[in-house]
């Protein structure tokens, strides 16, 4: 086979619905000049639709229980323990490892999950929101120059402690920016190094300009930069392939799911340091902070970082990654069930029998399914998952049990300490389950829809490259993206053994568990 070169573009929480006014309007040319020439559809993202770990969904092809991470945050209720991870959470390898193991070199930029970086052949530019400022590349040498001559910062969220009303065009500024040194670096590199697949991510188009702006001017500015890069790089590769992690949807309020677990008497909470602070003023100290523009200040003390931990502000930040807080405020003698932001649902194991357990679950899944708000009577869940019927592999049995979806509209946050269910909300864009996807270059039909899964596209690239489809991973080759003439069509899929032996995975299994706490 000839020697050929991809291009993958991949952008946090974009959908088709986002940006079908802008292209029509002609704002996206680029785009939709691949879109005309290529495959293109709705790409469903994994349960609950999440960057992390949405990101190594895609590049592995593999479902969260295989890779052994669920959301965000881990929350280890029998040793009262909260665990975020990293890049080295995942036990799999990636696309870029089964093109390197065939000689093929690969360059990644900024994609989320990818921090700390490993070793490649080619280079990795760790992208956020959880990269470090330092040690962020492989090779290190090109660390430098990455942030002194071409200004990328991998971690937005250090940029700003708070965003808010008063700071918005600061968070503008600064998506911006770093969404166009994502793709000038890429731009650069390539030249440099000619590598053979090259993936490029931006994160802040959806964190926070399509979380906080939705499709309005901010959001369109963002989406202009990448197509106009998409114009600079398209004819420098044989094939584009442009997706996300999962779509964006609107959003009008916040649903509190603990603050219902509480009412309905699943969840109790104890008297803590905390709740005297909000007693005491803090809040509405910190609040006025925020008002004169000192809050950036003053939270770079951690005496004040660990305060603010332990209570929820106005507009609802606490609680997305706060698990440290939940264990703090919870009454583990009394409650029998705690949630993260986003879906996951804990079950308290300490206390429960497995009958009542699973008498719980059919409780709280019926319940949940049937509440609606009051004030719109529509349902802030769509639908409650058990773990069993969405997660299959090696981690699947440490999931939490129970998975809550949003409805459209609805934000389902985690804090703990809320006293109402439902809230106005200051994000305009939520996380949806349908993403997208087009692919463009020879071989590849021409404005055909066909819908996928995200686990369909790491063996759909290693197709196109030739390369082996390990026996393990979830999704397809879509074949029937390709014209039925061409090599890709025509082609055999080749499948490899999954990694390891049956003996090797389950040592390397118990050395990652035990490593990060959960044995």
């Amino acid at each position: 086979m000839n020697k050929i070169n991809m291009l993958v573009i991949g952008i946090d929480g974009a959908c088709w619905p986002l940006i079908n006014d802008m292209m029509e309007a002609g704002e996206l040319p680029n785009i939709q000049n691949l879109k005309q020439n290529g495959v293109w559809g709705d790409m469903k993202s994994c349960i609950p639709p999440i960057t992390f770990p949405a990101w190594k969904c895609y590049s592995t092809g593999k479902n969260p229980g295989k890779l052994g991470v669920f959301w965000w945050e881990y929350l280890d209720i029998k040793n009262k323990k909260s665990i975020i991870p990293d890049s080295r959470s995942f036990d799999s390898k990636e696309i870029w490892d089964y093109l390197n193991d065939n000689g093929i070199t690969t360059g990644i930029i900024g994609m989320p999950t990818t921090y700390p970086p490993k070793k490649v052949n080619g280079f990795i530019i760790s992208g956020g929101p959880d990269a470090g400022e330092e040690d962020f590349t492989y090779p290190k040498s090109i660390e430098k120059d990455v942030k002194e001559k071409y200004g990328y910062f991998p971690n937005f969220f250090d940029k700003l402690i708070q965003i808010n009303e008063e700071n918005k065009q600061k968070v503008i500024d600064i998506s911006l920016k770093q969404i166009e040194s994502n793709f000038k670096i890429s731009e650069i590199l390539y030249e440099k190094n000619k590598t053979d697949f090259l993936q490029v991510c931006t994160f802040t188009i959806n964190g926070p300009l399509q979380h906080f702006f939705y499709n309005a001017e901010p959001t369109k500015k963002a989406w202009k930069i990448v197509d106009s890069y998409i114009g600079l790089l398209k004819d420098k590769f044989q094939y584009i392939i442009i997706h996300s992690d999962h779509g964006t949807s609107k959003m009008k309020k916040q649903f509190f799911i603990n603050a219902w677990f509480e009412k309905e008497g699943y969840l109790f909470r104890k008297k803590s340091f905390g709740e005297f602070l909000v007693i005491i003023g803090l809040n509405r100290f910190l609040n006025a902070l925020e008002k004169i523009n000192l809050i950036d200040f003053i939270m770079k003390f951690k005496i004040f970082q660990s305060f603010t931990k332990l209570i929820p502000n106005k507009r609802g930040f606490f609680g997305e990654t706060e698990g440290k807080a939940i264990f703090q405020k919870v009454n583990w003698k009394k409650s029998k069930v705690v949630g993260s932001a986003q879906g996951p649902i804990y079950f308290n194991n300490t206390i429960l029998t497995e009958n009542e357990k699973n008498r719980l679950k059919v409780e709280i899944i019926n319940k949940l399914e049937s509440f609606k708000d009051p004030e719109t009577g529509k349902n802030p869940i769509e639908k409650v998952y058990r773990r069993e019927d969405i997660y299959s592999g090696k981690y699947a049995n440490i999931a939490p049990e129970l998975i809550a979806l949003d409805s459209d509209e609805y934000h389902n946050k985690g804090g703990i300490g809320m006293d109402i269910l439902f809230r106005k909300s200051i994000w305009k864009g939520n996380n949806s389950i349908n993403g997208l996807y087009l692919i463009s270059g020879k071989g590849i039909k021409k404005g055909e829809k066909i819908n996928i899964d995200i686990y369909d596209l790491a063996p759909t690239i290693l197709h196109i490259f030739d390369v082996s489809i390990p026996s393990d991973i979830d999704g397809k080759v879509l074949k029937e993206i390709f014209e039925e003439n061409s090599d890709f069509y025509k082609r055999n899929i080749k499948f490899a053994k999954a990694d390891g032996t049956e003996e090797e995975i389950i040592k390397k299994s118990i050395k990652k568990l035990k490593g990060i706490g959960r044995l």
